[in-house]
């Protein structure tokens, strides 16, 4: 459904209610100074947390994570992201998390805990409710992204972290040393036509290219102070090529990278040094052109960008800390 009553936002700090015409839901819009965008929507209102979300395309086929009343987490669809109706993809009392799309052969791909470890398994997105497992490993397997023609998964892999003594406090009289652990993970990718499943690379939260060529990952080490992780925003070719640095450690604790529909940037969540929340940042594929989107207290992370144009992430503005909906917005040209 496509509606022409959003206009572009003025920025200040207030709240400001829109009604979609010819939508069933009310739209609740908090915006802080220093917020830049057009037409920002709360879509999703759900009595439970929502986050994770992934699709969108044309305002179809939005999937994102709802967590339970349980306490477990599942896979839910919308055919219509302005719409409340929702469509339950993913059953139990497991972790069902981290949806990704593939529009061409209509499946959706996710992380699934079974009580001993995470592996990849992907569901139909319009036809039944089986599963297809992918993955079948005692380690943990996570995030997973599909190439274009839904043929290739790329994933993380949960490997051993590396530990670094690290300088925490430092005086004239002494020094107190913290064991600093780095998750160093890696990236695997799989062919769902040919079986073959090999490393590519090391990182974590992998994002293939929309011309399924590069990959956009996230590298964890130590800060320059060397006393916390941290997490830099890298891309390389699908084959673990060239692999080229877009973000340094003094920027902040950078994850979840996701591409623009072209292909020319990268959206990506940041957790900027001396702040506690994240805020969604863009940035161009050879490391320029860097610019902040929301600057709200509240947590805003979890970015994609679907193929019309709007960038969808998940935050608790507006709500008590943890209760999360899905929001998107527009960038301002």
């Amino acid at each position: 459904m496509k509606t022409n009553f959003f206009t572009k936002i003025v920025v200040s700090a207030f709240l400001l209610i829109i009604i979609a015409y010819g939508c069933t839901t009310t739209t609740y819009l908090i915006v802080s100074e220093g917020e830049s965008f057009n037409a920002l929507t709360k879509i999703t209102d759900n009595e439970n947390p929502c986050f994770d979300s992934d699709g969108g395309s044309e305002g179809t086929n939005l999937v994102f994570t709802v967590r339970e009343k349980d306490g477990s987490y599942n896979i839910y669809m919308k055919d219509n992201v302005l719409s409340r109706a929702t469509i339950q993809k993913t059953y139990g009392t497991n972790l069902n998390v981290s949806p990704a799309v593939c529009v061409a052969k209509g499946k959706i791909a996710f992380q699934y805990y079974d009580k001993n470890n995470f592996d990849i398994y992907y569901v139909d997105a319009y036809k039944g409710k089986a599963i297809t497992q992918v993955t079948y490993t005692d380690e943990n397997e996570y995030n997973p992204s599909w190439n274009p023609e839904g043929t290739i998964i790329i994933f993380e892999k949960g490997a051993q972290p590396r530990s670094f003594i690290a300088v925490s406090e430092k005086n004239n009289k002494a020094a107190i040393y913290n064991l600093v652990t780095v998750t160093k993970n890696q990236i695997w990718l799989k062919n769902l036509v040919t079986g073959e499943l090999k490393m590519i690379g090391e990182g974590s939260f992998p994002s293939i290219s929309p011309d399924g060529n590069m990959i956009a990952f996230i590298k964890y080490d130590l800060n320059k102070q060397k006393n916390a992780e941290v997490g830099t925003l890298w891309i390389m070719t699908i084959d673990g090529d060239s692999p080229r640095q877009l973000t340094t450690s003094d920027l902040g604790y950078a994850i979840r990278p996701k591409w623009s529909p072209d292909g020319t940037q990268i959206v990506f969540q940041l957790t900027k040094k001396n702040k506690t929340d994240s805020d969604i940042y863009t940035i161009d594929v050879n490391g320029e052109n860097l610019k902040q989107h929301t600057n709200n207290p509240a947590d805003d992370f979890s970015p994609f960008w679907s193929s019309d144009g709007y960038i969808y992430f998940s935050s608790d503005r507006g709500a008590k800390k943890g209760e999360y909906q899905i929001w998107r917005f527009k960038i301002e040209e």
